[in-house]
């Protein structure tokens, strides 16, 4: 992707409807910087961006319980999840990565993808189970756009932005994603079959090279 003007730096360090700032800035530059100016010193390839994912997973648990999960899924602003203390899934860590990525001065999007098997079934018309996706970030970072994961913490230094291919397995076993939305959050809160709605329509319209995926 191509190098951010000024203005859309400025853009993209914004907060959207579920990632308005909630912290005080210079709280989350003292945690960042900790961890960034101690690891720095033996690697020197770390980034920031880890400092980040790695401080929100001290501060989020994963939830396990299904009910709880299906209550809260997309339905709550990236401050009502940090105040609450867990994460429902994929697009809780990314709306939270997304807040305090911004207020550190990295301009970062949210990264809305499916998994390409399960757009194939949708396309084709075939019998399918519920949507199987992931949220990611990007981050303008040092100049480049690089893509972050910070359910697992994971850091793309190059990649694809119309075929995201993993360099490594989620937990269903899926690596391979279609990305179908790009911004500074989903814009709102909704229930689950009211996002799992909204996707399948925007789905059905995308246009995907089968011959890109493996």
């Amino acid at each position: 992707m191509k190098k951010l003007t000024k203005l859309e730096c400025k853009r993209y360090l914004k907060g959207g409807v579920l990632t308005e700032p909630f912290l005080d800035k210079e709280y989350v530059l003292e945690k960042v910087d900790y961890d960034y100016n101690y690891n720095i010193k033996t690697n020197k390839n770390y980034t920031k961006i880890e400092s980040l994912y790695y401080w929100i997973h001290k501060n989020l648990k994963r939830v396990q319980n299904e009910d709880v999960k299906r209550k809260y899924k997309f339905q709550r602003t990236a401050r009502e999840i940090w105040e609450s203390g867990f994460s429902t899934g994929c697009t809780d860590w990314a709306l939270v990565f997304a807040t305090l990525s911004r207020q550190i001065g990295i301009p970062t999007t949210f990264f809305h993808t499916v998994e390409y098997n399960w757009l194939k079934k949708l396309k084709n018309g075939d019998n399918y189970d519920i949507a199987v996706g992931h949220s990611f970030c990007e981050c303008y970072y040092e100049g480049k756009w690089v893509l972050v994961d910070p359910t697992v913490c994971e850091i793309m230094f190059d990649y694809n932005t119309k075929k995201i291919i993993l360099p490594y397995k989620l937990t269903d076993r899926v690596n391979q994603f279609v990305p179908y939305f790009r911004g500074l959050d989903l814009g709102q809160t909704m229930t689950l079959s009211e996002h799992n709605l909204e996707q399948e329509k925007i789905c059905k319209e995308l246009e995907i090279d089968n011959n890109i995926y493996l």
